[in-house]
């Protein structure tokens, strides 16, 4: 077998791999194939022939002389194949454009800093291309890591909320029974109540009332806001807090339906608390408080809990969390949701207590939706 036999097999394995990273590459940035993946590879193998047939076309003797051809023709069909795959045009159109840049701009690179030319004999063509490849390779494998990373961070965050629904349900149930229970008796009741105010006993007849009201409550329902959803992650991580022996108190004011995501504010709330209650764990005579008021398409939340000088958190101008603060683990989520909303995140640590106040604008997300 031929050296330049060899030399045109080696090539032609390198820009299969080269393909196969592209259809990664497309997955990872832009998303699901939108179409069958049969329909998909079929489409990346033709353009695979594409690639090895003008890799045999007499152009030039040198690999290095195609390689301007098939960075052009690449951008062409990667122009049109990224939308066989979910995603917004600007994103897709990035993809198609970038990736070749980047892949042929390190074959150039590779093949002028070793060689000191862009045009180089075959066997230094596959050198930088199989160079590049590798590099190409390392940064495809990084980026699946990365999303799945960040899939395992959104799995998590939809665990907790499902233990909060649970936990909510639960409440729900339990003020179901003790509504029959009360039913079932309110003859015996009422004929008790009645007696009593007719024999004059005031006093009594308010203290039966009273314990039929402590029958009625829920030591478990501690927010009833009438937003199902967040008095449920309220009342998940004030059942946390107070387990933890932490003396916790809140202010809720906000209406029944408003115009934020169940996934969002749980990202905003689990954060903010779950931090909080991290940072008193060693603080003695630990308290935590909690608001939230919402006025014409204005959230405002503010969480605040005593703070030794340790863990003192000095907000930039920007309003940026220090990512090396105890309140700063997983708080780059909780920025991403509010500058979704054109929101104001401020933190700091003042007189030994840290304050977290989020200011997002719902009114404005949902005129851009």
């Amino acid at each position: 077998m031929s050296l330049l036999l060899l030399s045109y097999i080696a090539i032609f394995v390198i820009d299969l791999i080269h393909i196969f990273l592209l259809m990664r590459f497309c997955i990872n940035c832009i998303g699901a194939y939108r179409v069958n993946k049969k329909i998909a590879a079929i489409i990346f193998a033709t353009f695979f022939i594409l690639s090895c047939y003008l890799r045999l076309l007499p152009l030039s003797k040198k690999f290095s002389a195609a390689n301007t051809n098939l960075f052009l023709t690449e951008m062409i069909f990667l122009s049109g194949a990224v939308f066989l795959f979910r995603g917004k045009t600007a994103i897709r159109l990035a993809v198609a454009w970038l990736l070749p840049i980047l892949y042929w701009g390190l074959n150039r690179i590779i093949s002028k800093a070793c060689f000191h030319n862009i045009f180089v004999e075959n066997e230094q063509c596959l050198i930088g291309t199989g160079t590049a490849a590798a590099i190409f390779f390392i940064l495809e494998i990084a980026l699946e890591k990365w999303n799945m990373s960040k899939r395992e961070r959104e799995r998590e965050i939809l665990e907790q909320e499902i233990r909060m629904y649970e936990n909510q349900f639960e409440i729900i149930r339990q003020s179901q029974i003790n509504i029959r229970s009360l039913k079932h008796d309110m003859k015996h009741h009422l004929k008790m109540l009645s007696d009593l105010v007719s024999s004059g006993d005031k006093a009594a007849a308010l203290k039966y009332l009273s314990d039929m009201g402590a029958f009625m409550d829920n030591t478990e329902e501690f927010v009833s806001s009438g937003n199902e959803r967040i008095d449920s992650i309220l009342n998940y991580m004030i059942g946390k807090a107070q387990k933890a022996n932490v003396q916790i108190s809140w202010k809720v004011q906000i209406p029944e339906q408003i115009e934020i995501s169940t996934f969002d504010i749980n990202v905003i709330l689990s954060n903010l608390l779950d931090n909080a209650l991290n940072a008193l764990k060693d603080i003695p005579n630990p308290h935590l408080e909690i608001l939230m008021k919402y006025d014409r398409g204005l959230l405002y939340i503010n969480i605040q809990n005593n703070c030794s000088h340790g863990q003192a958190s000095i907000h930039n101008e920007h309003s940026v969390f220090k990512p090396e603060n105890e309140h700063g683990y997983g708080l780059k989520n909780v920025r991403r949701i509010v500058e979704k909303y054109h929101g104001s995140l401020n933190a700091g640590c003042v007189n030994g207590v840290f304050h977290a106040s989020i200011l997002l604008f719902l009114s404005n997300i949902e005129k851009s939706k």
